[in-house]
């Protein structure tokens, strides 16, 4: 991975040349996982299953990301892991967004929190440069 990382850093006109010079990637998979037994009767009953090509993607695509390899597409990465979240979670990926409101009383009460915060913290710096002069 890091060797691959360095070649593209390197300054190639030629893609081929990269391509041809990073090494093969082999991802290894334990048969006997539960995630694999899953995803095997799942696409075994149907080869189409969008969720379960969804969840193959990922697990390939991190693996790579965990071996430090980039890939080549993160924000598909991205709208994949939304997508079976939004599944797990039993939302509709592409409902409309609400907005919510949050009454005064609340956001008033943030805003002092807030400066109260910063009023302590910097109570707390002149204690701190007191001790240490002492």
């Amino acid at each position: 991975a890091q060797q691959e990382r360095v070649m593209k850093a390197q300054a190639f006109q030629n893609k081929e040349q990269i391509s041809m010079m990073s090494g093969r990637k082999t991802l290894e998979v334990n048969p006997n996982h539960p995630v694999i037994i899953d995803l095997l009767s799942k696409i075994k009953a149907d080869k189409e299953d969008k969720a379960a090509k969804d969840t193959a993607a990922v697990l390939f695509q991190t693996a790579l990301i965990e071996s430090g390899y980039e890939i080549a597409d993160p924000s598909a990465l991205v709208n994949r892991v939304y997508r079976l979240m939004s599944k797990e979670l039993g939302v509709d990926p592409d409902a409309p967004l609400k907005e919510v409101e949050v009454p005064e009383e609340e956001e008033e009460a943030e805003e002092e929190d807030d400066k109260d915060e910063g009023e302590g913290e910097d109570e707390e710096e002149e204690e701190k440069d007191g001790k240490e002069e002492l």
